[in-house]
């Protein structure tokens, strides 16, 4: 069988090639696909390093380099694809000498047309990861906020592990953690099986009284049902309460139920981001609709009875859950999404994102809501905004920073995709976001230097290669010495002040974040920055 099977095989390929043979006169061959292409110049990078591999600003370096001889004044070379002076050529080895303006990454060289890559170097600054920092792996997923707390951060997110502590069943990480400073899992706070049947927690906020409020997509916390929000004791347990309840059952147990002591939630879109403000109250900001709370002098352990209320956007609660109906009550709410906002002045919140009109008034992308839920008409704002994405707020330098989409801001007109307000909306005129090219800047934040911290989609800087995110002066220039580190690979969501292992001036850096430099980082790192 074997041999009948190859026999017919070997006849038809007979027959096929006696067919080709016959057919040729009539069959136009194409052009070679691969003829003319360039013959490889033998040109390569024969180590993995260069010489030395970390060189700062005006220093020189070698790279090893073959068969480079017979092009010798013919180099192009570049480091992260900002083009570098070549010092001296020889047959196995070209020195560099590193510019002024220059990110750590790769190195190229460019002869004749074809293009040969080559080693990393990288550049030395005064921002750099905190090698000393506890933490190894990280979250797994994104975090969104951090608190500072007892000597310590909660954090919270849409992460379901830490540092693979979350091994078993009775190990939770999911969607709020306590760590200490050293960035070390810390029992000061416990938070049960945490935050479940949605995507985690979006905000924590602390209130007058100690306790805490989260907010975010999820329904559940340690177990017990909330619906996206919910009140946490000191110790980080859900705040809980006995009720009587229907009892539909011949069970006296059920009579009585064990709940969430802030009767208090939100239907639909979940809260984007909750404040405490005075009178041991709490403001939720989001892009919902409704409001709810239970009666459960008609509720059974199974089953609730929900009363609702209209409640668009920005609503206060008070320390058990229910609506302060004197806070924008019915209001209309904004006309478009809100993606982003900020408590000033302890009261006053401001709302941004992609909007024109709040409760029926024109406002551009960005209103101030007041302490009594009315529209702040001297917060006001002049520019062309599409849309603002991130808002935050230095409390001791009373700036506010926003970054998104926008152009023509400030008296001199000149202020595009990233702004430093003052408190009553007008802008800081000292910050010019400079040239980014096609990027968008995302986030923005006034640290207390003075300086800010910028993240987006930004490649470059006032032309020069420069990853994502940057850490600019009070002008909104940019000096080598914080921007050497390259690439940043994620998204910012959260910036907190602290102090790193030595001492020196730090920042808790969250989000949603694979890499800093050449490290992997899980959405959380601590970066040193020395003066």
């Amino acid at each position: 069988m074997k041999r009948i099977k190859l026999d017919k095989i070997w006849y038809a390929m007979l027959v096929l090639a006696l067919g080709f043979s016959s057919c040729s006169k009539d069959i136009a061959l194409g052009t070679d696909p691969y003829a003319g292409g360039k013959e490889s110049l033998g040109v390569g990078f024969y180590t993995s390093y260069a010489n030395p591999e970390i060189a700062k600003p005006g220093e020189l370096v070698d790279f090893y380099v073959k068969g480079i001889k017979p092009y010798l004044g013919k180099i192009n070379f570049s480091v992260n694809d900002t083009k570098v002076e070549v010092i001296t050529a020889k047959d196995s080895l070209v020195t560099i000498k590193v510019p002024a303006e220059i990110s750590s990454g790769n190195a190229k060289i460019e002869v004749d047309g074809q293009v040969f890559y080559g080693p990393r170097l990288d550049i030395e600054g005064n921002a750099s990861l905190d090698e000393n920092y506890g933490m190894v792996n990280g979250f797994r997923f994104a975090v969104s906020d951090i608190l500072p707390n007892a000597g310590g951060y909660i954090v919270t997110g849409s992460f379901i592990n830490f540092e693979n502590e979350a091994v078993d069943k009775k190990v939770f990480r999911n969607g709020i953690h306590f760590i200490d400073a050293n960035g070390k899992s810390a029992t000061t706070m416990t938070f049960g099986e945490g935050a479940s049947g949605g995507g985690g927690i979006n905000s924590v906020t602390k209130m007058t009284d100690g306790k805490f409020v989260i907010g975010g997509p999820f329904g559940t916390f340690d177990k017990r049902r909330v619906n996206n929000i919910a009140k946490l004791n000191t110790d980080g347990k859900l705040d809980t309460m006995i009720v009587d309840v229907v009892n539909t059952t011949d069970n006296p147990r059920n009579s009585r139920d064990t709940v969430s002591a802030f009767n208090g939630g939100i239907l639909g879109n979940a809260p984007l981001k909750v404040f405490a403000v005075s009178d041991n109250m709490v403001v939720a900001v989001g892009n919902f609709k409704d409001y709810y709370k239970i009666d459960y002098t008609y509720s059974s352990r199974d089953n609730r009875r929900y009363l609702l209320t209209e409640a668009k956007n920005v609503i206060r609660m008070k320390a058990d859950g229910s609506l302060d109906s004197t806070f924008a009550f019915k209001n209309q709410g904004a006309n478009g999404n809100i993606m982003d906002a900020a408590l000033i002045d302890n009261d006053r919140v401001v709302i941004v994102g992609a909007f024109t009109s709040y409760n029926g008034k024109a406002v551009p992308g960005i209103a101030c809501i007041k302490k009594d839920g009315t529209l702040d008409p001297s917060f006001n704002l002049a520019g062309t905004i599409d849309r603002i994405l991130k808002i935050t707020y230095n409390e001791q330098l009373k700036k506010i920073a926003i970054a998104g989409v926008f152009k023509g801001l400030g008296a001199n007109g000149k202020v595009n995709g990233a702004a430093i307000l003052n408190t009553d909306g007008t802008v800081d005129d000292q910050f010019v976001f400079q040239d980014a090219g096609n990027g968008i800047p995302t986030f923005a934040q006034v640290l207390n230097n003075g300086r800010v911290i910028i993240d987006g989609t930004m490649e470059s800087y006032n032309n020069v290669r420069r990853t994502n995110m940057l850490i600019l002066e009070k002008d909104g220039s940019l000096l080598q010495k914080y921007n050497s580190q390259a690439p940043f690979s994620g998204a910012i969501r959260k910036v907190v002040e602290t102090k790193s292992s030595l001492g020196l001036p730090a920042l808790l850096i969250g989000g949603s974040i694979s890499q800093y430099g050449k490290k992997t980082v899980g959405n959380f790192f601590r970066l040193e920055v020395k003066e």
